[in-house]
């Protein structure tokens, strides 16, 4: 955890290395073998958690910054940056056959009760769990991965303010 690291004592570190070769900082990183099960649930779970757990403070509360614990508890600090990258490692996982759309579905079925549990102390919180279908935050963090192949640059702002717009309609409608 970066609370844990001495960051002068790392950029010394950094700062002794042989400078890298411009060729390698201008290749992409491909994956060089398929991750095993455990890893590939792993990631899905930790990403689909950290998914939520955004977009519901983002479309349901307004908040664009939000401290999101992990599935240890560890508070992280999750913006649209962090949610972009989320999506699309999840959307290209779907892409590349390394996971199925209906594990992706299962997987935030089962995060969107984790996330709810995270937050159940929090009375501005509305959960998620009781109605996936009609849930307007969780419905939009599936599609950020569903449709994430086909988002420009894999931005996530469409799907956020459209989901934002009907969240606040919808509050309004019960006015």
């Amino acid at each position: 955890h970066y609370h844990r690291v001495d960051v002068l004592t790392r950029q010394m570190q950094i700062a002794m290395r042989p400078p890298a070769r411009r060729e390698a900082l201008l290749e992409p990183p491909l994956m060089q073998e398929r991750p095993g099960p455990e890893a590939i649930e792993h990631e899905l779970r930790e990403n689909a958690q950290s998914i939520l757990g955004y977009v519901v403070r983002w479309i349901d509360m307004g908040v664009g910054c939000s401290k999101v614990p992990d599935l240890s508890n560890v508070g992280l600090m999750e913006d649209r940056a962090t949610l972009r990258i989320s999506s699309q490692l999840m959307a290209n996982w779907i892409h590349h056959g390394l996971v199925t759309e209906a594990r992706v579905r299962a997987v935030f079925a089962e995060m969107a009760r984790v996330v709810d549990q995270q937050n159940a102390r929090d009375r501005a919180y509305r959960p998620m769990a009781g109605d996936l279908d009609r849930n307007i935050a969780y419905q939009a963090s599936l599609r950020l991965v569903l449709e994430g192949k086909r988002a420009p640059n894999g931005y996530t702002e469409f799907t956020l303010h459209d989901a934002r717009r009907q969240a606040k309609a919808a509050v309004h409608s019960r006015m």
